[in-house]
């Protein structure tokens, strides 16, 4: 929804390395960012002062690190090299996600971005992810931060939907997904067939399988099965990780683009926190339409550099969802969508508030309510231009 990467995943650990890159060669000009390497976490260690005596106390000495604590810091350095791996190994890995998540946070700011928007409330779904945060110690909040870059690492990189996915942390969103992405496919004029509908897990990351199978995109056999085997130590040894079923691994959605083939990831954390929202019954049609609104965008070169590049896929979403061709809901469940659209709203300038977000999702809704035809599809590009002129109507003037 300008649903995440995330790559987060979680910011307060990742140190974000924006590198921006533009490729034409298929889906048009595709611009995104990508989480590289990991932040380190230094203790600065004071110095008391004895008043009475003018003299200075020698620093305590700090604790020796746990060995959970050495575990995490040891999977952070294998994340790290990794990632150098990948981008020493290949060019192709520099591609991007469309969009990092349509929660705040997580996304991309808009280019220029001033700052927080006065007077603002971010939705729900922000505000929740938000806590769940700051719950967590420093040493929770490290291995959250590892661990769920290896989860979007698995779901982009190295699973696909030739195998069978597995949606929502126990399964029940399975087959609500498969049928959203194949009636979407069938509903837009754009090229769909090869967009894959991808589970993002945090549990993957508690198999040594396949996070063997993540770090052997850039290590020899012996230490990829090595660093596998630390990564699930980790998600097994903080119990703040739930085992992998922690909401914050996986709390996104992302549109990418080519390498390797283009994809929509669905995590189960976002379909989590919806479900919490009281939005369960139209979160997956509504981020996956959303999701897909960006390959629609890119396949004709639409990459604006505003709130648009968010707003823009919510109304084609609600196009699609209201439509009598589409996934023909009912005013109850479009207005469900466009509530679950104000609950991922940020104050960002990054993915638009919760009141942009709903009347985008709105303003989709009612193009298909009001066409003559109710079975006719207007065309990809005719529904990009009528959204591009609608939207300076959405957006407030900045102060």
């Amino acid at each position: 929804m300008g649903f995440s990467v995330h790559l987060p995943v979680l910011r307060a650990e990742i140190d974000l390395r924006s590198r921006l890159r533009a490729d034409n060669r298929r889906r048009g000009t595709l611009v995104s960012q990508r989480s590289r390497t990991l932040g380190r976490t230094f203790v600065a260690v004071g110095v008391l002062v004895a008043a009475a005596a003018g003299t200075a106390v020698p620093a305590a000495a700090a604790p020796k690190p746990s060995s959970v604590e050495k575990d995490i810091a040891q999977l952070e350095r294998e994340v790290d090299d990794l990632f150098k791996a990948e981008d020493s190994a290949s060019s192709l890995r520099e591609g991007k996600p469309l969009v990092e998540s349509p929660v705040a946070g997580s996304g991309r700011k808009a280019e220029g971005d001033p700052g927080v928007i006065p007077g603002c409330t971010p939705g729900w779904v922000n505000s929740e992810i938000a806590k769940l945060q700051a719950s967590l110690t420093d040493v929770e909040q490290r291995a959250m931060s590892v661990v769920g870059v290896l989860a979007v690492e698995y779901a982009w990189q190295v699973a696909n939907d030739k195998s069978p996915q597995v949606f929502g942390t126990d399964g029940q969103y399975t087959a609500r997904a498969a049928a959203v992405i194949d009636k979407l496919r069938g509903f837009w004029d754009v090229e769909g067939w090869d967009i894959q509908l991808v589970a993002l897990k945090g549990t993957d990351t508690a198999s040594p399988e396949k996070m063997t199978q993540t770090f052997a995109l850039g290590f020899a056999p012996a230490r990829a099965a090595a660093a596998g085997a630390l990564a699930s130590k980790v998600v097994h040894e903080v119990p703040a990780l739930q085992g992998g079923r922690n909401p914050l691994l996986s709390e996104t959605a992302a549109a990418l683009p080519i390498f390797p083939g283009p994809r929509i990831l669905l995590g189960d954390g976002m379909l989590d926190l919806a479900g919490r929202a009281g939005f369960g019954d139209v979160s997956v049609e509504g981020i996956v339409g959303h999701e897909y609104g960006h390959h629609v965008d890119a396949a004709h070169g639409n990459s604006p550099g505003d709130e648009s590049r968010e707003l823009g896929p919510d109304a084609y979403a609600g196009y699609f969802l209201a439509h009598a061709k589409g996934a023909a809901w009912d005013a109850r469940a479009q207005q469900e969508f466009a509530y679950l659209m104000a609950s991922v709203g940020d104050c960002k300038h990054s993915h638009g508030t919760p009141g942009q977000r709903k009347s985008a999702a709105a303003w989709g809704e009612r193009q298909a309510l009001a066409q003559d035809n109710p079975n006719k599809i207007v065309p990809s590009a005719t529904m990009i231009e009528k959204f591009q002129k609608e939207y300076p109507k959405l957006i407030k003037p900045r102060p």
